[in-house]
C-alpha cells in the first residue's frame, strides 16, 4: 500500500511539474534569451562554449517558484484494493477498492548541467539541461514514504562543427 501511495504521489508530482515546465517553455519562447555564448578564434572556429550563468540561474529560479506553487502541500485521493490493505500477497490487487486520502509535503530543486557528446568526426553536441527534482513525502496513517521525481528539460542544443582532418584513423577496436 505504501508503494502504491508513493507511486501515485510520484505520478501526481510528475504531471504537475511537466505542466509547469510546458507553460514556462511557452512563456520563454515568446521572449528568446541567450543562455550560451560561443567564443571564436580569428578564423571563426569555436574555441569555447560559455554558459550565461546569470540567465540560467534566473531561469532556474522562475521554474522553481512555479513548481513550488504547483506542488505545494496537497492531498491525493487513491483507491486501494482491500487485499493490499490486508498485507497478504495472495490477495494483492483483489477486493473492493477502499478510498484513501494521502497528504503530500513536497520539496523541489532546479539545477542545470552542460552536456558535451561526440557527434561525429570533429563534431560536438552541446546541450544545456535543466534538472528538476521534486521530493514528495507521503504521509500515510501507518508510515511515511518519500517519492522522488526527476525531470530533465532541454533548454539549448548546438552542434559545434570543427575542421575535418585530411586523414582519419580509428584505433583501439
Amino acid at each position: 500500500t505504501g508503494t502504491m501511495a508513493e507511486n501515485s504521489a510520484a505520478d501526481v508530482i510528475s504531471r504537475r511539474v511537466n505542466r509547469v515546465v510546458e507553460a514556462k517553455m511557452e512563456e520563454w519562447g515568446e521572449t528568446p534569451r541567450e543562455y550560451v555564448h560561443f567564443i571564436r578564434d580569428d578564423s571563426g572556429a569555436v574555441t569555447a562554449i560559455v554558459t550565461d550563468t546569470a540567465q540560467v540561474n534566473i531561469l532556474c529560479s522562475e521554474l522553481l517558484h512555479a513548481i513550488i506553487d504547483a506542488t505545494n502541500e496537497g492531498e491525493i485521493k487513491i483507491l486501494i484494493p482491500l487485499g493490499d490493505l490486508l498485507g497478504v500477497s495472495l490477495f494483492f490487487g483483489k477486493g473492493i477498492r477502499v478510498p484513501m486520502r494521502i497528504t503530500m509535503l513536497t520539496s523541489s530543486h532546479v539545477g542545470y548541467e552542460n552536456v558535451l557528446t561526440d557527434a561525429g568526426i570533429n563534431q560536438t553536441k552541446h546541450q544545456l539541461l535543466l534538472v528538476v527534482e521534486a521530493d514528495a513525502s507521503v504521509l500515510l496513517p501507518w508510515e511515511t514514504r518519500t517519492a522522488r521525481v526527476t525531470n530533465e528539460v532541454l533548454v539549448a542544443e548546438t552542434v559545434v562543427i570543427g575542421k575535418v582532418p585530411d586523414t582519419y584513423v580509428r584505433l583501439g577496436e
